[in-house]
């Protein structure tokens, strides 16, 4: 019994020891400090800073305005119909006049070992 006492008597001294207590104050520049890390941005990896780079209109637009240039000069330089088909039937004429054809010899039947 004398120790359930002894043991009521500590807790209700360190209780009364926390009765002066007051909340505690950050310090002056605290909340800037914080609100500035928690701001600031992770370095960005090599992927994150080349997406970034080419995601800005003033590049994507020249970056779309270079690829259709590009594909519209190599169809104009691919696109000559008139001459090909001359070309062709040109070709198809001297084949047929001399029975220039490819001719194949290669073994068709299926040779059995047995």
């Amino acid at each position: 019994m004398n120790k359930r006492r002894d043991i009521e008597q500590e807790i209700e001294r360190t209780l009364s020891s926390l009765d002066g207590m007051e909340r505690a104050q950050p310090d002056q520049f605290f909340f800037t400090r914080l609100r500035a890390r928690m701001q600031r941005v992770a370095p960005l990896d090599a992927w994150e800073r080349f997406i970034g780079i080419i995601t800005r209109p003033a590049i994507a637009f020249t970056a779309i305005a270079l690829i259709l240039g590009l594909n519209g000069t190599a169809a104009f330089m691919q696109w000559k119909p008139a001459e090909r088909t001359e070309q062709a039937s040109l070709q198809q004429a001297f084949e047929d006049e001399y029975a220039l054809g490819i001719n194949t010899f290669y073994d068709i039947e299926k040779n059995d070992p047995q």
